[in-house]
Order: C-alpha cells, then structure tokens, then sequence
C-alpha cells in the first residue's frame, strides 16, 4: 500500500526515465506509472482498476463480476466502472436528460419541460447520508449495570473553565466524580463478598498518555489535587506538575481509604522518590509513606495496606511480606515496568481486579466489581461504546481484537485520537 500511494506522489514529478523499485506492489507500480502521462497517473482510482490492482484496493470483483469498494474508493470518495461512469448513482428524474457541454466535455442535465439546466445531477431519490457513530451506537451494548467513567470529567469533582494547550481556545470540564465513587462502590462490594486482595488500576490523570507534554487539561487536574492537599507554596505547584502522577496517585489513595470503616488503621505506601510531606494529613488513622519503611508484619489483621504503583514484582513481593494474611491488601495503579503485558499485575490469580480501566488501541478494557469486563471502542466524537463482554478476565490481545476491528470497520482510518482529519480530538 505503501508503495503505491509513494510511487504515485513521487514519480508524478521525476523523470520517466528514473527508476527504481519500492517492494513488490509498488515497484509493479512504479513501473506502470513511468509508462503513463502525468495526467493519467493523478486518476488514481481508475489507473488501479485498469492495470489489476483492483483486487486489492477495489474495483470489480473477480467472483462475481460485480463494483466493490476499495481503498482507493475510501481516500477519493468515488466507485466507478471502466468506461467512467457512476456506480452507485441513481436514476435522473423524471424529465431530465444527461447531455454534453462540447467546450468542456462535462455532462451537464437538461429538463425537457422547464428548459432548465443544471451541472448537478438532478437524482430520483437521493442517497442517505450514513453515520458511522450513530450505526456503531445501535450495535453496542447498553444494558450495562456499570459504565466506565466519562471522559474526561470523571476524573474531577469540581467544574472549571480553562484555556486550551492552544491558548486560544477556552473549555469547560464539569466534574462527575465518578472515578472516587465507583472505585470506593468496587471497594467496598470486594469487601462485602470477602474479598480481601485486591488491584485498582486506572489512568492516574485525564491524559496519561501526554502527561510529560503539559496539558491544559491535566494542569487543571494538578490544581484540584493541590486544593485539596493544601499544597499552596509556588515551588511546590510546580513540583506538582512536574511529578503529577505521583501526586495524582495520592490523590486516589487517600481517596480509596474512605472504601473502608472509620476509624480503619489504613496504610498508604509508595513507591516512587517523590516527597510527599507538603500534603496535608488525609486523617488521623491514615500513614503515608515509602512502602521501603514498613518492617515485615507491621500491617496486622484487619488492617489495610495500600500500595501505589508497585511496578516490579519484587516491590509486590515486599508488599505481602509487610502486610500480614488477615490485612486488607491493595494495588494501586500499578502502571509501569517488569511484569508481562497483560491485564492486572503479575499476581493477578491471587488478587481480584475490583476496579479496572487500560487504554488500549482504539478504546478501553473496564471493569468495576461485581460487574463484567467490558472491551469498548472510543469513537470519533470521543464517547465510549460496549462491544463486548467478558465473565472472567480475558487476554489483553483478545479484547484488543475486538475493539480493532471493530473500529476499523465502522470509521476506517478515521479513527485516530491525535491526528487532525483523521479522528483526532486530543
């Protein structure tokens, strides 16, 4: 595919005598292309058809004889036969006639009764506008007790006006909070049910995947976590921006100590350098600091440990031999390194995946406890749609799977979260 839309830009301005050769479909080509006049190169959609590449980017099926769409069909927006003329097209209305312009040589309609003229194709019924969206809407499931969280305005509880990373444009993110209340619901459901090993993994701010890049989104988001920590020294906001997820992770951890009973001795241990003293006390009953400081069995029976972003299996390891079996354990956002790419960390037989959300190609893996995982596809228009559901945790790549091809299918190539004229809207 490559090689024929290359060979296609570039030849069209070399000379015909310069050749060279871009793999098997494109130097086959190439080669055509050197053989043609720069006028019939640029007709791109009717060139492939006629030199064979139909089978592959469209034309008329071998089988049956019949027009089928192609890729090319898909960039230039047409489906045409050999001799030119309209595939798809419906039949003039009545009492018009396709005439000649001699000058121009472009069709042109004529109504017999009215003399009027017109270059539009006067059509008997004209064709229905799809909507991809909405048609992937209609196959999606919905009678889902739990949902994932809004994009992105369950990540704040608070509503804010801000300006846009393109200091033009101002946005408005209203708050949903959702993030806190089904994550303490997952919690707390878990607990109820016997659960005592548990992982809670969820994009730590809005836009994990362009937190090193600044944005205005997530400096909002750095700014409620701030409000809330009591964190009002300068120096110490920009401290918070430069390392917001480890910030953002204590946010959520001292969030997720409100899942159990007042009073409850909760301890919140982490695993990065970051020093986390500017914070305010999240509460009498709630320790915060290096998981590296808690000797073994220091968390006793019905007591809690919470771990945040314990990465390496080594640091999970440390986690179970400090906290003792009859503690609550918890793995908060395990986010980074040293365990297969998979779905949850490398204990996942051991401990239940109560409040679960990964970005993955072209949507999302979720799942909130008791409910169901859930693969969805994230739509141009940004919503989230249900294609499939899982009992028990599936393989990452076959949920991946589903939502791929899926997304493919309905938006083709414009689907993508970043490029402008392709789906982008981040």
């Amino acid at each position: 595919l490559r090689g024929v839309l290359v060979s296609a830009l570039l030849l069209s301005s070399v000379p015909a005598s310069l050749s060279f050769s871009v793999g098997s479909v494109g130097g086959r080509a190439a080669s055509m292309l050197q053989s043609r006049p720069r006028s019939e190169t640029l007709r791109s959609p009717q060139f492939a058809r006629k030199e064979g590449l139909c089978d592959r980017f469209g034309g008329r099926n071998a089988a049956t004889g019949s027009l089928q769409m192609g890729f090319f069909d898909a960039i230039f927006g047409t489906a045409t036969d050999e001799k030119g003329g309209a595939a798809a097209a419906s039949d003039l209305k009545a009492g018009w006639k396709e005439l000649l312009d001699e000058g121009s040589g472009i069709p042109y309609y004529w109504n017999e009764e009215s003399g009027e003229t017109t270059w539009e194709k006067p059509l008997a019924q004209q064709p229905v506008q799809s909507n991809p969206v909405a048609e992937a809407k209609e196959a999606g499931i919905t009678d889902l007790e739990q949902s994932m969280p809004d994009l992105y305005n369950g990540w704040f509880t608070g509503t804010y006006t801000y300006m846009g990373s393109d200091g033009e444009t101002e946005r408005t993110v209203a708050g949903t909070n959702e993030i806190n209340d089904n994550m303490l619901a997952a919690v707390q459901a878990a607990r109820a049910d016997g659960i005592t090993k548990m992982e809670v993994t969820f994009p730590p701010v809005p836009n994990l995947e362009e937190v090193d890049f600044g944005t205005a989104l997530n400096f909002q988001f750095s700014k409620e976590i701030r409000e809330e920590m009591g964190i009002l020294d300068v120096k110490m906001k920009t401290e918070v921006r430069r390392a917001l997820v480890d910030w953002a992770n204590l946010h959520w951890a001292r969030r997720l100590s409100g899942a159990f009973p007042a009073g409850t001795a909760t301890f919140i241990a982490h695993c990065d350098q970051t020093d986390k003293s500017p914070a305010n006390s999240p509460g009498d009953n709630v320790w915060v600091g290096p998981l590296a400081r808690l000797p073994v069995g220091s968390v006793g029976e019905g007591q809690v440990l919470v771990t945040v972003n314990p990465g390496v299996e080594e640091v999970w390891r440390k986690h179970r031999k400090v906290a003792e079996p009859g503690a609550t354990h918890v793995f908060l956002n395990s986010i980074s390194g040293g365990w297969t790419y998979e779905l949850g960390g490398p204990c996942s037989d051991e401990y239940e995946c109560v409040y679960f959300l990964k970005r993955i190609s072209k949507g999302w893996v979720f799942r909130q406890y008791p409910g169901p995982w859930q693969a969805l596809v994230e739509a141009p228009d940004g919503s989230v749609i249900c294609l499939q559901t899982f009992d028990k945790k599936p393989l990452l790549r076959d949920a991946a799977k589903v939502v791929r091809e899926f997304s493919f299918s309905k938006f083709s190539i414009f689907n993508d979260r970043y490029a402008k004229g392709f789906g982008g809207r981040l």
